[in-house]
């Protein structure tokens, strides 16, 4: 079944919304911001959207570089979450100010601090 907008944004909801990015989905816009739904995000392989927003959730690990590769991506607000590690640079990247990486647990690197 393909779905070219899943909005699940104010729900409360828990658990793991991983499945929501299966390689060669048809999605074109996820929203699932404003949850308390908690994957590890590093472990995504791959994406082609247009929209995502997965802001105020438990999401840990990091930002996988295969945010880079889609070309697409034209929103991305990752803030609020518990995600580590190294801001991907390159393709798309520049198009997300600060407010898309705000209040995680340890991001780093353009457009917030350097990393030490």
């Amino acid at each position: 079944m393909a779905f070219s907008t899943i909005d699940l944004s104010r729900n409360k909801l828990t658990g793991d919304a991983s499945m929501l990015f299966i390689p060669n989905g048809s999605s074109v816009i996820i929203d699932i911001s404003r949850n308390m739904l908690a994957f590890d995000f590093s472990k995504v392989k791959k994406l082609s959207m247009q929209y995502l927003d997965m802001n105020h959730n438990m999401i840990y690990g990091s930002i996988p570089k295969a945010i880079v590769d889609d070309a697409n991506l034209q929103f991305f607000n990752a803030s609020y979450n518990r995600l580590c590690g190294v801001i991907p640079t390159g393709g798309n990247m520049n198009r997300f100010d600060y407010s898309s990486y705000i209040h995680n647990k340890c991001l780093c690197g353009p457009p917030l601090a350097a990393c030490k």
